[in-house]
């Protein structure tokens, strides 16, 4: 930008795009601004002339193919095609095709050889147009004529009068359009009823006696056609039976267990149609490979003789039998083949755990079975019936571990052989997740509509998409009721919730309204108690209550005023810790409670007041205590009159400070002859060492007594 300041911008290297600028102009007390846009397009574009193009620009089309596809699509411009125009240029006379203007081009309707030119022209934005050609070669292809076949002669035997004559075998090198069945010219007069005569299956029926000639006509897109005959003996009816051969008897000696049976030279006068093998006797039943063919194979024979029989039925319904016998020897006994099936994986729930030893062997026969649990396998789990001593063993109530049994089989000649089985019984992978839903009704009234409404209202509480999957309905043993064992997953089975979650959330909603699922629940329970007693015990399944390890046991609170959960979180050191020291304190405060109610209602005697006699001088001072022997002689003169006592107290004051005269000024002593009304009342007490007595205080080292009262 030039000259911002000026009344002219002036701008240069402007690209595509819009400028918005601002001009502010200002005077002395004026000002005024306003915007500007510039706006910069881009160069004017030349226009190109649009390519046209036909994929592929040159194809052959080979007759009776009629069909072609040209493809402009892939034609081009440096904006845009906005139109296609198909034309044709140059094609066989005669020729009106119908040209759709769309960018491919279909054509369906090429039917006369020769060379067909088709012209594209294209348009684009700007109505600029070109065009190009392309070219299809349709070529004709020799047609051969069709080559018509009825099919091999046939032989019919009455009373039969009836069949189908089959001309689907007659080909054609492209395609054959029409079948035409008719009679021969010579057997016009012949009667018959003819069926289907435009298919190539002609039904014929109400057959005579004769020979009979028919004609096939097939007839291809072309036009050409070619015919075949085939030729019908109806002969008169024959009562000759066949003749049955089931076979010379056989021998064969065990191990062996079949033989081939062979009636192929069963014969008749016209022809065998059906053949059918029995057993008539043996020591066990046999297994025919096929019952119904001239040739069967025999299998599971055994020792002893067997009596089989063949029946042939002919074309005329006749029948003729034959018997062949099989006697199977055993030279050498072998001992039979122990096989128990193999070791097995089970995932729970199950209800039944099925050995199977049936593919156990032996050359004659396996008369004995015995199954015998191992002294490592697992001892839980019952048998069912006698399943022990047959060949396939069904176990229930299995656990997740490692079932070990031996099957023991032997013959009739006392050989035998043993196989060991393993079963692996792993736990439901749903086990965590399984809640116990016992209701308050018994098991045995519990209907199936009562049950699907229960699961559907369950799957309402819920929510989340939640997909109820029952795996067990059974009785509880104690009170008979029923209990529904059940798991929850959502999302399409994708995510299986958590039995305790279940548990939980349930119990929230049936507290709120027990009435929601209809009929009344007694208990709600993991299959499995999942309580980890606080990491301290461990959860009996049966009463879901933790067995508290050593020194630790149930939290009171938690059990008696909260949820109620079993768990293990207390110590019991812990415990008699603090009811030792609570002891303490409740023995404490019992004695202090105690004490201060005996001082509250116990009044405490006052000391009683220490009397004197005193001189009637007006003031005495007091003196300190007398020394030891001082105090000796004090106290032998205590005993005399009152007149010497109030001697010691001018002996006491002159002595001084001595130690015994404090003390002994403030006694009361008493004269024999003394009366209550000559006590004189001293209610004020001295101290020493210059201390305030009875509110004097010391004057020249003497306390001043108080006033004498006598009474």
């Amino acid at each position: 930008m030039n000259d911002q300041n000026g009344g002219t911008l002036k701008l240069s290297n402007l690209i595509e795009g819009l400028y918005t600028f601002k001009v502010s102009v200002s005077s002395p007390g004026a000002y005024g601004e306003t915007l500007a846009n510039v706006t910069v397009l881009p160069p004017k574009r030349i226009n190109q002339i649009p390519v046209a193009i036909i994929s592929p620009s040159s194809q052959t089309v080979k007759l009776p193919n009629t069909g072609a596809v040209l493809d402009g699509s892939t034609s081009r411009d440096d904006d845009s095609i906005i139109g296609w125009h198909w034309e044709l240029q140059q094609g066989p006379l005669g020729y009106q095709p119908h040209l759709v203007d769309t960018p491919t081009l279909q054509l369906d309707n090429l039917v006369m050889p020769g060379n067909y030119t088709f012209k594209l022209t294209v348009e684009d934005s700007d109505h600029a147009t070109n065009f190009t050609t392309a070219n299809i070669t349709v070529l004709k292809v020799t047609d051969y004529p069709p080559e018509a076949n009825a099919g091999q002669d046939i032989i019919v035997y009455l009373p039969k009068n009836n069949l189908t004559l089959n001309g689907n075998l007659s080909t054609d090198d492209r395609l054959i359009a029409s079948w035409e069945w008719t009679k021969s010219p010579s057997d016009q007069n012949k009667a018959v009823d003819m069926q289907n005569t435009r298919t190539p299956y002609l039904q014929l029926s109400n057959l005579e006696k004769g020979i009979y000639t028919f004609v096939l006509k097939v007839t291809d897109s072309s036009g050409q056609s070619s015919s075949a005959e085939v030729h019908v003996f109806v002969k008169p009816p024959t009562n000759t039976p066949p003749v049955a051969d089931a076979g010379q008897d056989l021998a064969v000696a065990l191990p062996q267990t079949s033989v081939l049976l062979n009636g192929s030279h069963s014969s008749d006068d016209n022809k065998i149609v059906a053949w059918l093998w029995q057993q008539n006797s043996g020591p066990s039943k046999v297994s025919f490979s096929a019952i119904n063919s001239s040739q069967t194979n025999v299998t599971d024979l055994t020792k002893g003789d067997y009596e089989f029989q063949l029946t042939v039925t002919d074309d005329s319904g006749n029948k003729a039998s034959d018997v062949v016998r099989v006697t199977v020897t055993q030279n050498k006994n072998a001992r039979p083949k122990a096989n128990g099936g193999g070791d097995q994986t089970v995932v729970l729930p199950v209800s039944v755990v099925v050995l199977n030893g049936s593919q156990s062997s032996d050359d004659l026969g396996i008369v004995h079975w015995q199954w015998t649990r191992e002294g490592s396998s697992l001892a839980l789990g019952k048998v069912v019936g006698k399943t022990d001593t047959s060949p396939v063993l069904m176990l229930t109530d299995v656990v997740p571990g490692r079932y070990v049994f031996r099957l023991h089989v032997s013959d009739d000649q006392g050989l035998g052989d043993e196989d060991t089985v393993s079963i692996i019984v792993k736990p439901d992978p749903h086990l965590l997740h399984l809640v116990e839903l016992t209701l308050n009704i018994e098991g045995s009234m519990l209907t199936q509509s009562q049950q699907e409404s229960l699961e559907a209202k369950l799957a309402l509480l819920l929510r989340d998409e939640a997909a109820i999957h029952i795996q067990e309905t059974r009785v509880e043993e104690r009170t008979r009721h029923a209990v529904i064992v059940f798991y929850v997953d959502q999302k399409g089975g994708k995510t299986v919730l958590s039995g305790p979650a279940v548990v939980k959330r349930l119990k929230e909603k049936l507290k709120q309204d027990s009435g929601l699922l209809e009929l009344s629940v007694a208990n709600i329970q993991t299959a499995v108690c999942q309580n980890n007693c606080s990491g301290h015990g461990v959860c009996d399944q049966a009463s879901r209550q933790c067995l508290c390890e050593a020194f630790w046991m149930q939290d009171l609170i938690s059990k008696y005023l909260r949820d109620g959960d079993s768990n293990c979180d207390w110590s019991i050191l812990y415990v008699i810790i603090l009811l030792f020291i609570g002891v303490l304190l409740i023995v404490g405060g019992v004695w202090g409670m105690v004490c201060v109610f005996q001082r509250s209602c116990v009044r405490r005697p006052r000391k009683r007041q220490k009397y004197a006699l005193l001189d009637e001088e007006e003031d005495v001072a007091m003196i300190p205590p007398l020394s030891p022997g001082v105090d000796q002689r004090v106290r032998e003169w205590k005993s005399e009159s009152s007149v010497q006592v109030a001697r010691v107290g001018v002996v006491c004051m002159a002595l001084g400070p001595v130690a015994g005269c404090h003390d002994l000024t403030h006694k009361i002593v008493l004269s024999e002859t003394d009366s209550d009304s000559d006590v004189l009342f001293e209610s004020r007490k001295c101290k020493a060492n210059g201390d305030a007595h009875n509110g004097h205080k010391l004057r020249n080292g003497f306390a001043k007594i108080g006033r004498r009262i006598k009474t």
